[in-house]
C-alpha cells in the first residue's frame, strides 16, 4: 500500500477575497493642508458685506505739499504761493465667486454609516477655498511690489538678502520699528537661513528656529533680521517677501475686502438620491502702498 502525505499549508492568501474580514479605520485621513499666511500681509475689511456694490475706492494722498520760505518783499508784491495736493484713488474690485461643489448619494451614507460623511466634505471644502484664497493673496503680494532686489548669491537667501530689502523700503520711509514687517518664505529658504553663518546667534541652535533678535514693543516673537518669518509651503521656491503689516503707522499695505463670507448651502435632490453640498465665497484685493513691498529674487 502506497501512503499518500499531504503537507500542503492552508495559507490565508488561499481564501476568497469576500470571506476574508477587515476593519475599517475609525475616521478618515484627511491628509495634508498648506500652511495659511498670506492674509497676515491684508487689512481685511467686511464693509461691502450685504451692502450695495462690488468695489471700494481707497483715496489716496500722491501729490504733497511742500514747504517753502519767502521774503517780507515778496509777500509784500506776491504774496503766498497756493498749492493743492492731489488725490488718487485705488479700486479693490469684488471677483468672482471661489466655490467647490460635491454630491453625496444616500447609498454611500448607508453602506458606510460609520463616517460622518457631510463632516468629511464640508471640512475639506474648506481646506480648497483656503489655499485658493492664500495663494491668489500671495500672487496679489507680489504683483504689487514696489520695491524689488535680488539675492547676493544666487539660489540661496541670506541675512545680507533681508537687510537689503528693507533698507529698500526704508528710504521710502517704512521703517520696522513703526510696524514690524512679515518676511514670507518657502521652507527650502529658511533652510538657507538657519544655515547663514553671517549672522551668528546661540539661540538658533538652542531652539532649533530661527535666531531672535530684541522683542519690540508691538511683539514678542522671535524675528530675524526685524522681520517675523512666516515659512510656508504656499510660498513660491526661490522667493522672499517682505511685507509691512496693516497695523503700520502708515495703515495697509494692501486691503483684502469681503463680499461674501465663507457661506455653504445644500439642496436635497429626491430624484438622484443624494445631496448637493455648495461652499462659496466671494472678495477682491488690492495692494494699497507699494513701497511697503519688497519681493528678493533669486534666492
Amino acid at each position: 500500500m502506497t501512503k499518500i502525505r499531504v503537507s500542503e499549508t492552508l495559507k490565508a492568501s488561499d481564501l476568497p477575497a469576500d470571506v476574508i474580514p477587515h476593519m475599517i479605520y475609525g475616521e478618515v485621513v484627511m491628509g495634508t493642508t498648506k500652511r495659511i499666511s498670506f492674509i497676515e500681509g491684508f487689512e481685511v475689511t467686511e464693509q461691502l458685506v450685504g451692502a450695495m456694490g462690488t468695489k471700494i475706492s481707497v483715496p489716496i494722498l500722491s501729490t504733497r505739499f511742500s514747504a517753502g520760505t519767502t521774503t517780507e518783499s515778496d509777500l509784500d508784491t506776491s504774496g503766498y504761493t497756493v498749492s493743492d495736493p492731489t488725490i488718487t484713488d485705488t479700486d479693490i474690485t469684488i471677483g468672482d465667486q471661489v466655490y467647490v461643489a460635491a454630491k453625496l448619494s444616500d447609498v454611500l451614507r448607508e453602506d458606510q454609516p460609520r463616517y460622518n460623511w457631510v463632516r468629511i466634505i464640508l471640512q475639506d471644502m474648506g481646506r480648497a477655498i483656503a489655499e485658493y484664497r492664500d495663494a491668489a493673496l500671495r500672487d496679489v503680494l507680489i504683483a504689487g511690489v514696489g520695491n524689488q532686489d535680488n539675492a547676493n548669491t544666487s539660489g540661496t537667501l541670506a541675512y545680507d538678502d533681508i537687510v537689503e530689502g528693507l533698507a529698500l523700503c526704508k528710504t521710502d520711509s517704512f521703517f520696522p520699528e513703526d510696524g514690524t514687517p512679515f518676511m514670507f518664505i518657502h521652507p527650502n529658504q529658511e533652510a538657507d537661513l538657519l544655515k547663514d553663518t553671517r549672522y551668528l546667534d546661540s539661540k538658533r541652535y538652542q531652539m532649533g528656529d530661527l535666531p531672535m533678535l530684541a522683542a519690540n514693543a508691538e511683539s514678542t516673537e522671535p524675528l530675524y533680521a526685524s522681520c517675523k518669518v512666516r515659512v510656508t509651503d504656499d510660498q513660491l521656491d526661490g522667493v522672499g517677501l517682505i511685507v509691512y503689516p496693516p497695523t503700520h503707522k502708515f495703515r495697509p499695505i494692501a486691503i483684502h475686502a469681503m463680499k461674501r463670507r465663507l457661506t455653504v448651502k445644500s439642496d436635497r435632490e429626491e430624484l438622484y438620491g443624494r445631496e448637493l453640498w455648495i461652499a462659496s465665497m466671494r472678495y477682491g484685493s488690492s495692494v494699497i502702498q507699494a513701497n511697503g513691498l519688497c519681493y528678493v529674487s533669486d534666492c
